[in-house]
């Protein structure tokens, strides 16, 4: 990079600024200086109104990023609820039935959430080994096929065909050699 190139805003700025006065000093005139002094500071104006600007988005951004997580923070706090009064309920009675049950209930709410916001569970259960999708934890000799899924580790989940977290899985290297010749 150019020592012109690594110049700062203010700096080449200031560079027009020298350039024009030169050109105002050397056509001379009071008509000319005036206008050199408006153009100046009409771009002085524009520079900082763009600084303004920047500093503007940025503070936008960052608020609009703060309630999008205090929403999604909303969506989650009735999950909670819940889940502290199964807890709460079941020092009081001590059934392990019903806690069971409303644990089960918060689970499927926590499903909907997650579903309501387009996440979704990674297929592994018999298909292939992705790479895009799956990360591979171990490889292991099986009667599937090469590159078959043996089993999953944690399942991975997308969202509107991104992924958020790959699945980690076994994968197979297919049928060793003493399986495949029966002797």
């Amino acid at each position: 990079m150019s020592a012109k190139e690594k110049k700062t805003r203010p700096e080449k700025l200031r560079e027009i600024e020298d350039s024009l006065e030169l050109q105002v000093e050397e056509t001379a005139g009071p008509e000319a200086e005036s206008e050199l002094r408006s153009t100046i500071d009409r771009l002085q104006r524009l520079q900082a109104e763009f600084e303004n600007y920047k500093k503007r988005v940025l503070r936008e951004a960052s608020v609009y990023e703060q309630r999008a997580s205090d929403q999604l923070i909303l969506e989650f706090l009735p999950l909670y609820d819940n889940l502290q009064r199964a807890f709460q309920s079941l020092s009081s009675n001590q059934d392990a039935e019903t806690f069971l049950s409303g644990v089960e209930q918060i689970l499927a709410q926590f499903q909907q959430v997650l579903e309501s916001k387009g996440v979704a569970p990674i297929e592994t259960a018999g298909h292939v080994f992705d790479p895009t999708l799956h990360e591979a934890m171990l490889s292991a000799p099986s009667e599937l096929e090469k590159n078959m899924i043996v089993e999953e580790f944690m399942p991975g989940y997308m969202r509107n065909e991104r992924v958020l977290r790959p699945s980690r899985v076994s994968v197979s290297q297919g049928p060793s050699l003493s399986e495949e010749e029966p002797k």
